[in-house]
């Protein structure tokens, strides 16, 4: 199985807990699975102001074209910057991806088994990344359980079981009904939903960079970068000050990032700004100790929000106290509507 190489290691990990090894074609594995159990002392979340857990969705990848090369690079890049930054991040999978023409891909199966091999976490996502506001209920729950297969059977290998699920689009459900019935169908199953505190327009931003890639404009893309990484600063700010409205205290959050060749690029530089901020990076289930994650959720509709929304429209919350949410620079919006080939 090919293996990709995450080093430089976390800070404070002894080189007895690193086993590196090469393969076939030349790169080495840094299994760094125990060096955020043992070398990082995670507090709970009542303990500090700002902690926050790193949440990247459609494993393994999720690109504007691109081959298994591309996905590699772009997994060894992302997955090197979580583990210089002592992130112990979570990647939640799209199954359907790992079979390309109904074949399964080993190729593909190895970028899963990389993030294992470094430390990280792996949850569902589901196979097919369906919505479950248009799916019916039983098919949806198919759909989550054949999410699972080659997940359940990797993580086993490292001892391990899937706990946390991923809503696609964050669609909940259009009723109460739904939402309801499918989280007891995934405790049944032994998984917790992972909610999310701060959404963005990072997919926007990510398939503009990609445009730009394609176009073999380096210094667009360069400059859809920069924006990104001040849009996402800008984003935290807004959010931050949204828990302190509707709670009167900062929050543990969970950050919604998707496995990019963007977040690649930056991840050093959004993790350095969250630092800046004050944030440490918890374990997901650090972070939902949280009392926040608590709060009475009502919510139903169409609008895949984030849980501090969904919070604050239950609390009866509405117009003025949302404010304007930062938005992405008029021209990536324009790189992001214009695909190459269109002209």
């Amino acid at each position: 199985m090919r293996r990709i190489e995450v080093l430089p290691r976390p800070p404070n990990v002894n080189q007895s807990m690193i086993d590196l090894s090469m393969n076939r074609w030349g790169w080495a594995v840094a299994a760094v699975a125990c060096a955020f159990s043992v070398a990082t002392p995670w507090a709970s979340a009542q303990q500090t102001a700002r902690q926050i857990a790193i949440t990247i969705d459609d494993l393994p990848a999720n690109m504007y074209g691109g081959d298994n090369d591309d996905w590699e690079a772009m997994t060894r890049d992302l997955l090197a910057g979580l583990v210089d930054g002592a992130v112990p991040a979570i990647g939640f999978v799209n199954e359907t991806k790992l079979y390309p023409g109904d074949a399964r891909d080993e190729r593909r199966v190895a970028l899963l088994q990389a993030w294992l091999d470094a430390g990280l976490e792996l949850g569902n996502h589901s196979y097919s990344h369906p919505d479950l506001h248009n799916t019916p209920l039983a098919e949806f729950q198919i759909d989550v359980l054949r999410g699972e297969e080659v997940t359940r059977e990797l993580l086993a290998a490292a001892g391990q079981v899937p706990r946390f699920f991923r809503h696609p689009f964050l669609h909940t459900g259009m009723s109460l009904e739904v939402r309801d019935g499918l989280h007891e169908f995934l405790a049944e199953h032994g998984y917790r939903v992972a909610p999310v505190t701060i959404d963005n327009m990072e997919y926007i931003a990510a398939r503009a960079y990609d445009h730009a890639l394609v176009r073999t404009d380096e210094q667009l893309a360069a400059r859809i970068a920069d924006a990104y990484v001040e849009y996402m600063d800008e984003m935290t700010g807004y959010y931050e000050q949204q828990a302190d409205a509707l709670l009167g205290r900062p929050i543990a959050h969970t950050l919604l990032l998707h496995a990019n060749r963007l977040n690649a690029r930056t991840i050093g530089r959004l993790l350095d700004d969250l630092r800046a901020r004050g944030y440490e990076f918890v374990p997901l289930e650090i972070a939902l100790e949280d009392p926040a994650y608590e709060s009475p959720d009502e919510f139903v509709g169409r609008a895949g929000i984030t849980w501090l929304h969904r919070w604050a429209l239950t609390a009866g919350k509405r117009g003025d106290f949302f404010g304007t949410e930062p938005n992405l620079p008029r021209f990536v919006h324009d790189v992001y509507a214009d695909p190459p080939g269109r002209r």
